[in-house]
């Protein structure tokens, strides 16, 4: 008789989803109990996502948990915690495939939206790097190291070598602060610096340094304090 309650409960979750959809007046826990439907069998979902709302505070606080942590829960697996920590890798790739034809960029701020939701859900420092053509066509973008870049030892080399592979004439430097602000730090200016002078040498113009924090981004090329760094 159980196992009928769940699942009349879970086909009119399944009903409603097909019916409304989700959006940002969706209750949280409404989003995850409906997907743990889908990997936690015979038991009700509602009280492990109630829990996990009110442990990390959202729905973007959950899939951003550690998987040991998630498949923690009363209920939960390992199996279970692996289809929500898939979540956030698919959207990017989404993301990226949605991009893939390469686009024209017209200002910093398309610039800047484009990399930004390549960060979305990232945890780890990473750095990448854009490629542009002089009309301002994406010729690349891509990861190329990762941690603090106090401490990364970023090699100017490689960066130097990505964009002549690629062909470019402008670059576009990026970099994440996952857990703060998205301000530059004393090591970003000094990084930036140096990539520009190195750029400058092999004829690709340092544009940017754009950099990511948790829901924003930051151009230093149009900060006052910062901009005379990518004066041509």
């Amino acid at each position: 008789m159980e196992n009928n309650i769940h699942s009349g409960h879970r086909d009119r979750l399944r009903q409603d989803f097909l019916q409304h959809g989700f959006d940002h007046n969706t209750p949280p826990h409404k989003i995850l109990e409906l997907l743990l439907c889908y990997c936690v069998s015979r038991i009700d979902t509602n009280p492990i996502a109630h829990e996990m709302i009110a442990k990390y505070g959202s729905v973007a606080g959950v899939l951003d948990a550690p998987l040991e942590e998630l498949a923690a829960f009363r209920g939960m697996s390992e199996r279970a915690a692996l289809l929500l920590k898939m979540i956030m890798p698919i959207s990017r790739r989404y993301l990226y495939d949605k991009a893939e034809q390469k686009p024209t960029f017209t200002n910093i701020d398309q610039i800047g939206e484009y990399i930004f939701r390549h960060y979305i859900g990232q945890r780890q420092e990473k750095i990448g790097v854009m490629c542009l053509d002089a009309k301002g066509k994406m010729l690349s973008f891509k990861f190329f190291a990762e941690g603090d870049l106090s401490s990364v030892g970023l090699s100017l080399r490689e960066l130097a070598k990505i964009t002549l592979d690629a062909g470019a004439t402008a670059a576009v430097l990026c970099h994440n602060h996952p857990d703060g602000l998205a301000l530059p730090s004393d090591s970003d200016i000094k990084l930036t610096v140096e990539t520009a002078s190195t750029l400058s040498k092999i004829g690709v113009q340092l544009i940017d340094h754009i950099i990511v924090g948790d829901t924003d981004f930051v151009s230093m090329s149009q900060s006052q304090k910062y901009g005379y760094i990518f004066a041509v």
